[in-house]
């Protein structure tokens, strides 16, 4: 059929040759032509994107190339197919080089990917967490998501490995946290540590007869390391000045997270890395002595 439609004598019956067809007769501008009109009608055929990018590599225009090489591989990432897209993007470097965006991109993919399998972990441990749960009855699956996706920034999500997150967010406890409550009074010894998932928190102190704000934490922040890890006392009262939630890791929590931990020693780093709880006592030390 094929063949026919090549190498049709005048007079038979006009028969529309394919892209495929045009290729082969290396007709590469008219191959071009029908393959932008068709991604120009259907946007995400990612096949006629393709095809492009290989008639482009003929006519020796690798920047329009590259363009939907990107087009594609970004298309597949957004659906989840990374290593679809790593792949892609591996074929195109050898095309370009010298273009020096690819290693960016295919490592941005490398991160995304890896995001989604701590994501999917995660996930596992949240829905396994039976304070979750109880606290998101009746919508548990839309909520969860809602709660990963207010602290997939934090630095715990970036730093712990998808087994580690599983593991803490299954132990950690979810509170709901009210204006205006204190979840921590200055010099209590209560042994704890608190993930912020949304909402604000102040550390504050009395000071010449003043209640002086020290810090204000929200958002994938973490305090009370110290306390929990140390034993040290909560350096200041800690208000909620806007509603939210936190999860909560007790010393119980803590220790069951520990058990056949992968990494202890960086999973407690990890915990201890924003040392917030240090930096609250330095700045009310400077403040009290005047500084």
């Amino acid at each position: 059929m094929v063949l026919k439609r090549i190498f049709r004598k005048k007079g038979d019956a006009e028969q529309e040759l394919t892209v495929e067809d045009l290729i082969t007769l290396e007709r590469y501008d008219e191959a071009a032509e029908r393959l932008r009109a068709r991604v120009k009608a259907v946007k995400q055929d990612l096949h006629a994107h393709l095809k492009l990018a290989e008639v482009y590599l003929a006519l020796r225009e690798v920047t329009k190339a590259l363009d939907e090489y990107v087009f594609v591989a970004d298309s597949y990432a957004d659906d989840g197919f990374f290593d679809k897209a790593i792949a892609l993007l591996g074929k195109a470097a050898k095309v370009a080089p010298g273009d020096d965006t690819l290693p960016r991109r295919i490592e941005r993919y490398r991160r995304l990917k890896r995001l989604e399998h701590r994501r999917r972990l995660a996930i596992e441990g949240l829905r396994s967490n039976r304070s979750t749960v109880a606290q998101s009855a009746g919508n548990s699956a839309l909520e969860v998501e809602l709660l990963w996706n207010k602290i997939a920034k934090s630095h715990l999500v970036e730093e712990l490995s998808g087994e580690q997150l599983k593991k803490l967010f299954s132990v950690m406890e979810m509170r709901r946290i009210i204006e205006g409550q204190t979840v921590a009074k200055a010099g209590s010894p209560e042994r704890m540590m608190l993930l912020v998932v949304n909402g604000v928190i102040d550390a504050s102190c009395e000071l010449n007869g003043q209640r002086t704000t020290v810090r204000s934490f929200s958002t994938g922040d973490v305090i009370g390391e110290s306390a929990l890890l140390e034993g040290k006392p909560w350096p200041a009262d800690y208000e909620v000045v806007e509603s939210g939630t936190v999860f909560r890791l007790s010393r119980s929590g803590f220790e069951q997270a520990m058990v056949g931990n992968e990494d202890p020693r960086g999973f407690i780093s990890t915990l201890r890395q924003q040392q917030n709880d240090r930096d609250v006592a330095a700045s009310l030390q400077r403040l009290k002595s005047g500084g």
